[in-house]
């Protein structure tokens, strides 16, 4: 990023926080008193109907080679309600954990290397604001076994894979189309070649996944009575019993010279992982930052706009724990507001929104949800970039 490009980018971050300030006060994110008494408050009305998120079990797969070294992380999630079927996320084995706090950049590869199975899933747990409820670390020969079930496994290689270049029986497979064993795609999603970078990597693990997904087609495996799963075998067993979907989270380079000399080390697109993860498994969305906790509800087409909110209140502090793209079609942004007391903090959120700004109280609570924020098509339908926002000298300050 050239040092103009890097102050653009902050002067953007700043009219992203003034423009949220103003949509729901510094206190609505911050003020942590005001969170507590709005949750003891809406706990004692027992006018309110409260409803919970679906559960939506996570489980973390990570694969590792005859060496031991980390070659593949992936997060799988049950489809809500149905606990049969899902998602599975390929997430970069090089993205930094430690987000250069006291200079340090630590990609999972080395979070596994030097502290383990323990490690590795309370990293990956912490980079996604994901809370993990099964984890395993499979060998070649484990990770094979897993695959098994759902072999072959019809994955459109974007590159040639060579297996083992160092050894005489390596395999070779063509980029393009190949059926693999569960055998073969283990030895596909462990493959390295010297100095090839995990960005170079990452197509072809996605690609592994995307036919794994594939494959499952209806389901696989018969699951006569679907429930939470208690270990890591039974929920892929529930995975692979109905449709599922596969995709891979975005990394890109850090700002330069933050990179560590000989580590291979990226920056997670976060705001997109959350995202993605709010999506998929709201009931295990965790509370990494000290504010409210959101949920945003947009038409379907609307990832641009609504990853950029969510860009937002992560920056500001807040949390954000349910993202639904299957949302109404309407003018004005809608928020609702579990504390009326913040009703007037809205009044400057045409700044960010558009007119109209409509507010309301739920007659319908979701159990951990502080605030709403329902998207209008004046905010989807704008044009302009969505990191390009209007500047406001509206303030508000502390109920």
């Amino acid at each position: 990023m050239s040092a103009l490009a890097s102050v653009r980018r902050r002067r953007t971050l700043v009219m992203l926080a003034i423009n949220l300030v103003v949509l729901l006060g510094v206190g609505a994110l911050l003020y942590a008193g005001a969170l507590a008494l709005s949750r003891y408050e809406g706990a004692k009305d027992a006018s309110v109907t409260m409803v919970k998120v679906p559960s939506t079990p996570v489980a973390m797969l990570a694969s590792v080679d005859g060496d031991d070294a980390l070659s593949s992380v992936t997060v799988m999630v049950l489809k809500a309600n149905a606990l049969v079927g899902g998602s599975i996320v390929s997430v970069p084995i090089s993205s930094d954990t430690a987000g250069g706090v006291d200079g340090q950049r630590i990609p999972l590869t080395e979070v596994y290397a030097t502290g383990g199975a323990e490690a590795l899933t309370l990293a990956v747990e912490s980079i996604l604001s994901v809370t993990v409820d099964q984890s395993y670390v499979a060998n070649p020969d484990q990770l094979a076994a897993v695959l098994q079930p759902v072999a072959p496994i019809t994955v459109d290689l974007p590159i040639e894979v060579n297996t083992n270049p160092n050894s005489s029986s390596s395999t070779v497979y063509p980029a393009g189309e190949v059926a693999l064993s569960g055998k073969q795609a283990a030895s596909v999603i462990n493959a390295r070649v010297e100095d090839q970078t995990e960005a170079d990597r990452r197509p072809t693990l996605e690609a592994v996944w995307a036919g794994v997904a594939a494959a499952i087609g209806d389901g696989v495996t018969d699951v006569p009575a679907p429930v939470i799963p208690g270990s890591f075998e039974l929920f892929i067993t529930q995975l692979y019993g109905g449709p599922a979907q596969s995709r891979g989270l975005p990394a890109g380079p850090l700002p330069a010279g933050d990179v560590p000399e000989g580590k291979d080390v990226e920056e997670l697109d976060r705001p997109e992982a959350v995202m993605v993860f709010a999506t998929i498994a709201p009931s295990n969305m965790s509370a990494a930052n000290p504010g409210l906790m959101f949920r945003i509800e947009a038409p379907p087409g609307s990832e641009a706009k609504v990853k950029f909110v969510v860009k937002a209140l992560l920056y500001l502090g807040a949390n954000v724990q349910q993202v639904y793209l299957n949302g109404p079609t309407q003018d004005a942004t809608v928020i609702y507001l579990y504390d009326d007391r913040f009703q007037d903090d809205v009044l400057g959120a045409e700044a960010l929104f558009g007119k109209p700004i409509e507010t309301a109280t739920p007659e319908v609570r979701i159990e951990g949800i502080d605030v709403v924020i329902q998207l209008g098509s004046v905010y989807l339908g704008n044009t302009e970039s969505p990191d390009t926002l209007p500047s406001t000298t509206t303030t508000t300050t502390v109920p």
